[in-house]
């Protein structure tokens, strides 16, 4: 029987190799060069260092990424529809599971949830920067 240190492997290898057979590395060169071709050369090494970023999140996905990527974009609406909101977190809690919580679960999930609202506040300013460039 596998450990889950083997499993992660194994899906991390298919996972690589579905990324070189379908031209994802050809892809991702190209659009960077195009970025950075557009725009000026004081650019480009953000660029390149968002682009870093960005392979680095896609390349060591996790199963919990489906539910950070759901954060994320109701961290982007929460952004984009204000720059200044009034307690981000209490609109980023999953009420389901934390209703169930004991009152020290619901502060460690405070805390977790602060740390990832924080984490998924920098990319979007990043991300927005990049945008703008």
């Amino acid at each position: 029987m596998l450990n889950q240190n083997a499993v992660s492997i194994k899906t991390f290898a298919k996972r690589a190799k579905h990324r070189m057979i379908s031209g994802y590395w050809d892809k991702v060169r190209s659009e960077r060069d195009e970025y950075i071709r557009n725009n000026s050369s004081e650019s480009a090494q953000k660029i390149i260092e968002l682009y870093s970023r960005r392979l680095m999140r896609e390349i060591y996905s996790s199963d919990n990424d489906a539910k950070d990527n759901e954060m994320y974009h109701k961290v982007c609406k929460l952004l984009r529809n204000n720059d200044f909101t009034l307690n981000p977190i209490g609109q980023l809690i999953d009420h389901n599971e934390y209703d169930r919580l004991n009152s020290a679960e619901k502060q460690n999930y405070i805390i977790k949830l602060t740390d990832k609202y924080n984490e998924m506040r920098e990319r979007y300013e990043r991300e927005k920067q990049y945008h703008s460039l």
